[in-house]
């Protein structure tokens, strides 16, 4: 009966071992920001401007896409360094950003000299 017990517990820390975890359950970091158009005669405004947000992995995959309804996006994400990117009125932007495990990094896509 011992030696049962044993294996059954041998068996059940292996499964624990080599099953790996369920992505919905692995720790994810939270990208927010705005798409925001800069510029004109001095000073100078900034507007906020709907377009398409998306966040770009390894060899500029594509990773998540998100219409920016009121110039917002948010994005849940695996820890990790990415490119945030987004496309508004014939014009792209991008900037790196770094993914903390449950961290919120704020970051806007900003299109600077707008005239």
């Amino acid at each position: 009966m011992r030696r049962i017990a044993v294996l059954v517990g041998c068996a059940a820390v292996l499964l624990a071992v080599a099953a790996p975890g369920d992505a919905s359950t692995a720790p994810r970091g939270r990208v927010t920001g705005l798409i925001r158009l800069c510029g004109g005669p001095p000073p100078g405004r900034c507007f906020l401007q709907d377009g398409t947000a998306y966040v770009l992995g390894v060899r500029n995959r594509v990773r998540a896409t998100q219409e920016a309804l009121h110039a917002r996006f948010s994005f849940l994400l695996p820890p990790g360094r990415y490119t945030l990117a987004a496309k508004t009125a014939g014009m792209r932007g991008q900037r790196p950003i770094a993914v903390k495990a449950h961290k919120v990094l704020h970051a806007n896509i900003v299109f600077s000299g707008i005239s």
